[in-house]
């Protein structure tokens, strides 16, 4: 059950996705997508990035008990 609605659910965003892809360039033009998309591109690999040295920082953390 929970497998389908997966199934579902990642269909249904890639096709939001394109269909918003489409009617973007249609309106702002391809530059303009190409900027857009690159941007958040960015802005998921700086979030992905950010994430990794949080985890590395927190796990290098020592915790002294008396």
């Amino acid at each position: 059950m929970r497998r389908n609605q997966n199934i579902i659910a990642s269909t249904i965003g890639t096709l939001a996705a394109i269909s918003i892809g489409y009617f973007g360039v249609q309106i702002f033009g391809r530059t303009t997508m190409y900027s857009i998309s690159a941007g958040l591109f960015g802005l998921g690999a700086g979030e992905y990035l950010g994430q990794v040295v949080a985890k590395k920082k927190h796990g290098q953390r020592r915790v002294v008990m008396i």
